[in-house]
Protein backbone atom coordinates (compact mmCIF):
# COMPACT_ATOMS: atom_id res chain seq x y z
CA UNK A 1 0.00 0.00 0.00
CA UNK A 2 1.43 3.51 -0.59
CA UNK A 3 -0.36 6.94 -0.60
CA UNK A 4 -2.92 7.90 -3.19
CA UNK A 5 -4.17 11.41 -4.48
CA UNK A 6 -7.61 11.24 -5.60
CA UNK A 7 -7.79 12.72 -8.85
CA UNK A 8 -10.99 15.01 -10.05
CA UNK A 9 -14.61 12.71 -9.90
CA UNK A 10 -15.13 12.11 -13.55
CA UNK A 11 -18.10 13.82 -15.42
CA UNK A 12 -20.30 11.00 -15.78
CA UNK A 13 -20.58 10.27 -12.18
CA UNK A 14 -21.06 13.98 -10.98
CA UNK A 15 -24.07 14.05 -13.83
CA UNK A 16 -25.74 10.76 -13.07
CA UNK A 17 -24.62 9.87 -9.46
CA UNK A 18 -27.26 10.79 -7.61
CA UNK A 19 -29.72 9.94 -10.77
CA UNK A 20 -28.39 6.56 -10.68
CA UNK A 21 -28.53 6.38 -6.87
CA UNK A 22 -32.15 7.86 -6.80
CA UNK A 23 -33.11 4.83 -9.11
CA UNK A 24 -31.54 2.09 -6.94
CA UNK A 25 -33.39 3.47 -3.71
CA UNK A 26 -36.71 2.98 -5.63
CA UNK A 27 -36.01 -0.11 -6.91
CA UNK A 28 -35.96 -1.49 -3.40
CA UNK A 29 -32.92 -3.58 -4.36
CA UNK A 30 -29.66 -3.71 -1.85
CA UNK A 31 -27.20 -4.27 -4.78
CA UNK A 32 -26.07 -1.06 -7.01
CA UNK A 33 -25.47 -1.81 -10.94
CA UNK A 34 -21.86 -2.16 -11.54
CA UNK A 35 -22.05 -0.88 -15.07
CA UNK A 36 -22.53 1.73 -13.65
CA UNK A 37 -19.75 2.53 -10.63
CA UNK A 38 -17.84 0.49 -13.47
CA UNK A 39 -18.13 2.92 -16.32
CA UNK A 40 -15.32 2.77 -18.22
CA UNK A 41 -14.35 6.80 -17.98
CA UNK A 42 -14.95 6.09 -13.91
CA UNK A 43 -12.38 2.96 -14.10
CA UNK A 44 -9.69 4.57 -16.32
CA UNK A 45 -9.56 7.62 -13.83
CA UNK A 46 -9.62 4.76 -10.83
CA UNK A 47 -6.74 3.32 -12.80
CA UNK A 48 -5.02 6.61 -13.24
CA UNK A 49 -4.48 7.24 -9.73
CA UNK A 50 -2.70 4.08 -8.79
CA UNK A 51 -0.84 4.01 -11.82
CA UNK A 52 -3.23 0.58 -12.48
CA UNK A 53 -2.38 -0.97 -9.30
CA UNK A 54 -4.47 -2.74 -6.49
CA UNK A 55 -5.06 0.22 -4.02
CA UNK A 56 -4.41 -2.05 -0.99
CA UNK A 57 -1.77 -4.39 -2.05
CA UNK A 58 -0.08 -2.43 -4.94
CA UNK A 59 -0.75 -5.60 -7.50
CA UNK A 60 -0.81 -4.72 -11.51
CA UNK A 61 -3.82 -5.13 -12.56
CA UNK A 62 -3.49 -4.14 -16.46
CA UNK A 63 -3.26 -8.07 -16.92
CA UNK A 64 -5.69 -8.90 -14.67
CA UNK A 65 -9.57 -8.10 -14.33
CA UNK A 66 -9.77 -5.37 -11.87
CA UNK A 67 -12.62 -4.54 -9.42
CA UNK A 68 -14.18 -1.78 -7.73
CA UNK A 69 -14.35 -1.80 -4.16
CA UNK A 70 -16.85 0.26 -2.03
CA UNK A 71 -14.79 1.10 0.81
CA UNK A 72 -17.35 1.15 2.75
CA UNK A 73 -20.06 -1.34 2.30
CA UNK A 74 -23.28 -0.90 0.33
CA UNK A 75 -24.40 -3.06 3.01
CA UNK A 76 -23.43 -0.27 5.62
CA UNK A 77 -24.49 2.90 3.87
CA UNK A 78 -25.83 2.42 0.20
CA UNK A 79 -26.12 6.06 -0.31
CA UNK A 80 -22.57 5.48 -1.29
CA UNK A 81 -22.80 3.36 -3.87
CA UNK A 82 -21.91 6.11 -6.67
CA UNK A 83 -19.53 8.71 -4.37
CA UNK A 84 -16.38 9.14 -5.82
CA UNK A 85 -14.30 9.18 -2.17
CA UNK A 86 -16.20 6.06 -1.57
CA UNK A 87 -14.62 4.34 -5.03
CA UNK A 88 -11.58 2.48 -4.63
CA UNK A 89 -9.91 -0.14 -7.17
CA UNK A 90 -8.59 -3.94 -5.98
CA UNK A 91 -7.55 -7.30 -7.01
CA UNK A 92 -9.43 -10.56 -6.85
CA UNK A 93 -7.59 -10.98 -3.90
CA UNK A 94 -8.08 -7.49 -1.58
CA UNK A 95 -11.52 -7.31 -3.11
CA UNK A 96 -12.59 -9.83 -0.81
CA UNK A 97 -11.94 -7.98 2.13
CA UNK A 98 -13.03 -8.90 5.76
CA UNK A 99 -16.43 -7.30 6.65
CA UNK A 100 -17.02 -3.54 8.15
CA UNK A 101 -18.16 -5.53 11.47
CA UNK A 102 -15.02 -8.15 11.56
CA UNK A 103 -12.68 -4.85 10.94
CA UNK A 104 -13.91 -1.67 10.55
CA UNK A 105 -12.06 0.26 7.82
CA UNK A 106 -11.50 3.22 10.23
CA UNK A 107 -9.36 0.67 12.23
CA UNK A 108 -7.20 -0.37 9.32
CA UNK A 109 -4.58 2.04 7.28
CA UNK A 110 -6.57 4.22 4.09
CA UNK A 111 -4.18 4.91 1.27
CA UNK A 112 -6.36 7.96 0.91
CA UNK A 113 -5.90 8.95 4.19
CA UNK A 114 -2.70 7.87 5.50
CA UNK A 115 0.73 9.30 4.45
CA UNK A 116 3.60 7.07 3.27
CA UNK A 117 5.63 7.59 6.29
CA UNK A 118 2.42 6.48 7.99
CA UNK A 119 1.56 3.69 6.00
CA UNK A 120 5.68 2.84 6.47
CA UNK A 121 5.59 2.98 10.58
CA UNK A 122 2.70 0.06 10.69
CA UNK A 123 3.37 -2.55 8.07
CA UNK A 124 6.86 -3.70 6.65
CA UNK A 125 8.52 -6.90 4.84
CA UNK A 126 10.67 -9.96 5.32
CA UNK A 127 11.17 -10.50 1.67
CA UNK A 128 7.86 -11.16 0.02
CA UNK A 129 5.98 -11.79 3.80
CA UNK A 130 4.02 -8.60 4.90
CA UNK A 131 4.20 -8.10 8.76
CA UNK A 132 2.88 -5.15 11.62
CA UNK A 133 6.01 -3.14 12.57
CA UNK A 134 6.39 -3.59 16.19
CA UNK A 135 3.11 -5.79 16.10
CA UNK A 136 1.45 -2.53 15.29
CA UNK A 137 -2.71 -3.23 15.56
CA UNK A 138 -3.34 -0.89 12.60
CA UNK A 139 -0.68 -2.76 10.51
CA UNK A 140 -2.34 -6.42 11.97
CA UNK A 141 -5.55 -4.85 10.83
CA UNK A 142 -4.75 -3.79 7.72
CA UNK A 143 -3.10 -6.88 6.35
CA UNK A 144 -5.85 -9.10 8.00
CA UNK A 145 -8.45 -6.92 6.08
CA UNK A 146 -7.41 -6.85 2.76
CA UNK A 147 -5.82 -10.45 3.41
CA UNK A 148 -2.62 -9.56 2.26
CA UNK A 149 -0.72 -12.33 3.67
CA UNK A 150 -2.51 -14.48 1.06
CA UNK A 151 -0.18 -17.09 -0.65
CA UNK A 152 -1.47 -15.60 -3.79
CA UNK A 153 -0.15 -12.22 -3.03
CA UNK A 154 2.96 -14.02 -1.60
CA UNK A 155 3.23 -15.83 -4.91
CA UNK A 156 2.76 -12.83 -6.60
CA UNK A 157 5.33 -10.81 -4.60
CA UNK A 158 8.01 -13.49 -4.56
CA UNK A 159 7.83 -12.92 -8.29
CA UNK A 160 8.83 -9.87 -8.66
CA UNK A 161 11.56 -10.08 -5.91
CA UNK A 162 12.91 -12.89 -8.24
CA UNK A 163 13.55 -10.93 -10.42
CA UNK A 164 14.66 -8.04 -8.77
CA UNK A 165 17.52 -10.25 -7.12
CA UNK A 166 18.29 -11.81 -10.87
CA UNK A 167 18.78 -8.26 -11.84
CA UNK A 168 21.09 -6.87 -8.57
CA UNK A 169 23.31 -10.38 -9.37
CA UNK A 170 23.91 -9.05 -12.58
CA UNK A 171 24.92 -5.56 -11.60
CA UNK A 172 26.70 -7.52 -8.62
CA UNK A 173 28.54 -9.43 -11.51
CA UNK A 174 29.85 -6.91 -13.24
CA UNK A 175 30.93 -5.01 -10.13
CA UNK A 176 33.26 -7.70 -10.16
CA UNK A 177 34.15 -8.11 -13.49
CA UNK A 178 34.87 -4.33 -12.96
CA UNK A 179 37.54 -4.81 -10.65
CA UNK A 180 35.27 -3.81 -7.71
CA UNK A 181 33.92 -0.81 -8.01
CA UNK A 182 31.18 1.08 -6.80
CA UNK A 183 27.89 0.98 -8.00
CA UNK A 184 27.52 3.81 -10.93
CA UNK A 185 24.93 6.23 -11.10
CA UNK A 186 22.84 4.39 -13.77
CA UNK A 187 22.99 1.03 -11.33
CA UNK A 188 21.68 2.95 -8.55
CA UNK A 189 18.73 4.86 -11.05
CA UNK A 190 17.73 1.47 -11.90
CA UNK A 191 17.95 -0.18 -8.69
CA UNK A 192 15.71 2.60 -7.55
CA UNK A 193 13.55 2.49 -10.17
CA UNK A 194 12.04 -0.99 -8.74
CA UNK A 195 10.12 1.36 -5.35
CA UNK A 196 8.58 3.81 -7.43
CA UNK A 197 5.01 4.76 -6.55
CA UNK A 198 4.43 3.15 -10.46
CA UNK A 199 5.61 0.20 -9.76
CA UNK A 200 4.03 -2.94 -8.17
CA UNK A 201 4.86 -4.01 -4.66
CA UNK A 202 6.69 -0.38 -4.60
CA UNK A 203 6.62 -0.34 -0.81
CA UNK A 204 7.83 -3.76 -0.50
CA UNK A 205 11.17 -2.73 -2.97
CA UNK A 206 11.72 0.50 -0.70
CA UNK A 207 12.06 -1.31 2.31
CA UNK A 208 13.98 -3.95 0.88
CA UNK A 209 16.59 -1.49 -0.99
CA UNK A 210 16.87 0.12 2.02
CA UNK A 211 18.07 -2.61 4.26
CA UNK A 212 20.63 -3.46 1.06
CA UNK A 213 21.83 -0.08 0.62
Amino acid sequence: MRALTRLPEPLILVERGQIWLDSLLASGKTRPDSTKYGNPNIRLQLNSISFHKCYYCESKLKDRSSEIDHHIEISININLSYVWSNLYLACDNCNTKLNHITIPITQALDPFTNSDVEIYENVTFIDELITAVNGSVLGLNTIQKYRLDSDLLDKRRITQLKYFYKFLDQIRLKQIEDGGRELTLDEITAINHFKQIDQPYSLMFKIIIGQIA
